[in-house]
This record gives C-alpha cells, sequence and structure tokens, in this order.
C-alpha cells in the first residue's frame, strides 16, 4: 500500500517506522522463512486436518498478537482508549 510501517530494523525495533520497500523486503522474508519452516522441515501435510488446525491456530495467535502490538503503536487500538 505503500505505508510506512514498524519493523525490526527500525530504530527502536519494531516501534520506529520504515518505509515501504523495507516493508515490502520484510514480508517477502516472512513468506521464505513461512515456506521453508512448513514445507522444508519436518512433515507437514496441508490435507491433514491435524496439520491444517494447527498452522491456523499458529497464524490466527500471531495475527492477535501483531494487531495488538501494532494497533498500540498507531493509536487504533480500542483497548488503549480506556
Amino acid at each position: 500500500m505503500g505505508h510506512v510501517f514498524p519493523t525490526p530494523f527500525a530504530n527502536p525495533r519494531g516501534r520506529e517506522l520504515s518505509s515501504a520497500p523495507v516493508n515490502v523486503l520484510w514480508g517477502c522474508v516472512n513468506l521464505v522463512l513461512g515456506y521453508v519452516f512448513l514445507c522444508r522441515i519436518g512433515d507437514f501435510d496441508i490435507r491433514s486436518t491435524a496439520d491444517a488446525a494447527a498452522i491456523g491456530l499458529g497464524i490466527l495467535t500471531m495475527g492477535l498478537f501483531l494487531a495488538m502490538h501494532f494497533g498500540r503503536l498507531q493509536g487504533t487500538n480500542p483497548a488503549q482508549r480506556r
């Protein structure tokens, strides 16, 4: 989207904003690492209900954690308005 966003490369890490190109590179690194962890390490089978549920739960958990963390930083977390 071309927006600045916190990344581990900012100073301080994860709190200051990084440029849009840095965010694209960070997203690609995450995509490659996710592929390596899922498909090249271990015996992950997307057709297995247990494997699919485990990855889905992991994605949901990390997504909620990151949404709360970055929402707090950018002032969009409703829990911080109380």
